[in-house]
């Protein structure tokens, strides 16, 4: 079986051969020669076999052309793709730029009474490695008039106060540090207390209100002045849940700030602060 099949593959080559010199002899003579009739048929069997060898070889080729684009191809693909990280860039610095003139336009839009003395606006640079776990530097320091003590706040309400200065930056305590505190009050009641954090996810506490004093879930909890800080009627938060026995002398009161503490932007700083001690010289 094998020796046949070996012979018809060879009978098949020959005849191939020969019908090629054919066609060239052909060719060779023109039209209307003696082979003329030996050209067709070579061509009717030579031609589906040419066919069938360029439907065999032409994806081979493509498939090399392919290879020899495979280079630029890559090349296009890098510098698209780099094309595209720089758009996303942009992108990102466009979203960051929208977002600080929103916070900026807040800030310039507060009109309060507690900011009607003088005040500086600053930007949040950078978390403090000191003790403090609640801390944020400013990009404002002593040259811009700030000093230790002064109030902070931005647009929600009361943020915190300055507890250390150089020249050109200042670090604030933010108010949710369990270190932090500042006189408050129930707004529209005279009752006084103090605030104090509970680090971020505590909320925040008002102590020293009597138990005879009417406190309800909701109530807005404000600056009450009285503490040489922070000036009168800063907002603070509301009263989220009011705890503990009915037979201590005070209630236990959470209070949740307004101010996000976790995405700070831009700040003001309240340079109308407490009282400069005797010889401390305040700068502008």
């Amino acid at each position: 079986m094998y020796r046949r099949n070996g012979r018809g593959r060879l009978l098949l080559l020959v005849f191939i051969a020969l019908s090629i010199v054919v066609i060239t002899l052909d060719f060779r003579q023109g039209e209307g020669g003696p082979l003329g009739r030996a050209k067709e048929i070579s061509v009717a069997v030579v031609a589906p076999i040419q066919r069938g060898l360029t439907t065999i070889f032409r994806p081979v080729g493509n498939f090399f052309a392919s290879v020899g684009e495979l280079g630029s191809l890559r090349s296009d693909n890098a510098e698209l793709k780099a094309r595209l990280e720089a758009i996303e860039q942009e992108v990102r610095e466009a979203e960051a730029l929208k977002n600080d003139f929103a916070a900026l336009s807040r800030l310039s839009e507060l009109d309060e009474p507690w900011t009607s003395g003088d005040f500086v606006n600053a930007q949040v640079i950078g978390t403090s490695p000191s003790n403090y776990r609640w801390a944020r530097f400013i990009d404002k320091g002593s040259e811009d008039g700030i000093r230790k003590n002064m109030a902070v706040v931005n647009a929600d309400g009361l943020v915190g106060k300055v507890i250390s200065v150089t020249r050109g930056d200042a670090l604030v305590l933010l108010l949710i540090d369990p270190k932090a505190a500042a006189g408050a009050r129930i707004e529209n009641r005279r009752d006084t207390g103090k605030i104090q954090g509970n680090g971020e996810d505590q909320g925040l506490s008002l102590d020293l209100i009597g138990s005879n004093s009417e406190v309800f879930e909701a109530d807005e909890v404000v600056t009450s002045g009285q503490d040489g800080v922070f000036p009168a009627g800063i907002p603070i938060g509301l009263v989220d849940r009011i705890t503990g026995d009915v037979r201590r002398p005070d209630q236990q009161i959470v209070v949740e700030p307004w101010v996000d503490f976790t995405g700070l932007d831009y700040v003001r700083v309240l340079l109308d602060g407490p009282v400069v001690a005797a010889g401390e010289r305040r700068s502008r």
